[in-house]
């Protein structure tokens, strides 16, 4: 079951944050603040617990305040009322009656309000790092099919959307040394999405979301995942993989075509008829190639290569 963190807004898994429950409170990693447990067994156990925990004492305050009500009632009967004598005031020489001074002084003027405390900004990192260890326990990785590391970065890319952090997911190959690569070689041979999140005017951080871990930039080997194509939203890179996925069959189709005609076709006797349809064939699927590139080249200027 999911619960919300009314505080935040950050939606936890129960079983995850099953550890920090107590007294029929949840405490909330993110920001650190308790709230109480929607789940029905907890409300009922926090109930009960309340109930044996005040029931006591607020029955001897009870009986205690009861008891004094008594005995002032009894001991006020008892009492007579003094008489007392009104005293007129002296006439001063003047003739006029004396200034009487306050039995009580007035109340010194209260203190100026002060400026309620800015709230606490609040820790990116700490909240980096939290969504992408949560993100990872309940998520899985697997290359056949269902979900794939595309699948990963937008999930993680929202989660930070959602708690106000700048982030770009990233496509690229962070097996390769793309600084020697063109536009074309990355389209063709990017195979990895992940997310890159701002924590600062230059402060930056990826997140492997395949695996849960933060990369800083002082990391060994951390540059691989500063460099590839990023991108603002999941829609765009969504449309990208459509494209480099098409440039690649068609690309591919092309290739091949061309390498039949030169070891089976070129230089040896064949029908016309024959011959002209390989050839329009390998001239429809090379233009195809060029034109699902030219749609990929809408991408070029998000490529990052140093």
């Amino acid at each position: 079951m999911h619960i919300e963190c009314p505080h935040c807004h950050f939606e936890y898994n129960s079983d995850d944050i099953a550890h920090t429950l107590k007294n029929g409170h949840f405490k909330c990693p993110v920001c650190g603040k308790k709230f109480p447990s929607p789940l029905t067994e907890h409300k009922k156990n926090s109930s009960v617990s309340l109930f044996s925990k005040y029931f006591v004492p607020v029955f001897i305050i009870l009986g205690i305040v009861v008891a004094f009500t008594a005995i002032h009632f009894l001991t006020s009967k008892e009492k007579t009322s003094p008489v007392t004598q009104a005293v007129a005031p002296a006439i001063t020489p003047s003739g006029s009656s004396p200034s009487l001074a306050p039995a009580i002084s007035p109340p010194a003027p209260s203190e100026p309000q002060t400026t309620p405390p800015t709230p606490q900004t609040p820790d990116k990192m700490k909240i980096v790092k939290i969504i992408a260890a949560m993100y990872h326990v309940s998520h899985s990785y697997t290359k056949e099919g269902g979900f794939v590391c595309l699948d990963m970065a937008d999930d993680v890319w929202n989660q930070m959307k959602k708690y106000g952090i700048e982030a770009k997911i990233m496509g690229g190959n962070i097996q390769e040394n793309i600084t020697t690569w063109n536009y074309r070689q990355l389209a063709l041979e990017s195979n990895h999405a992940w997310v890159v999140a701002k924590l600062g005017p230059t402060e930056k951080v990826a997140i492997e979301t395949t695996a849960g871990t933060v990369i800083t930039p002082e990391m060994e080997n951390a540059s691989v995942y500063f460099k590839g194509i990023e991108f603002d939203n999941p829609d765009q890179i969504k449309r990208f993989e459509r494209l480099r996925i098409k440039m690649n069959e068609v690309c591919r189709d092309a290739n091949n075509l061309v390498k039949d005609w030169n070891e089976n076709v070129a230089g040896k006797q064949h029908k016309s008829e024959e011959t002209i349809a390989k050839q329009s064939r390998i001239e429809q699927r090379e233009q195809d190639c060029k034109n699902t590139f030219k749609e990929l080249e809408e991408f070029k200027s998000r490529a990052i290569f140093y």
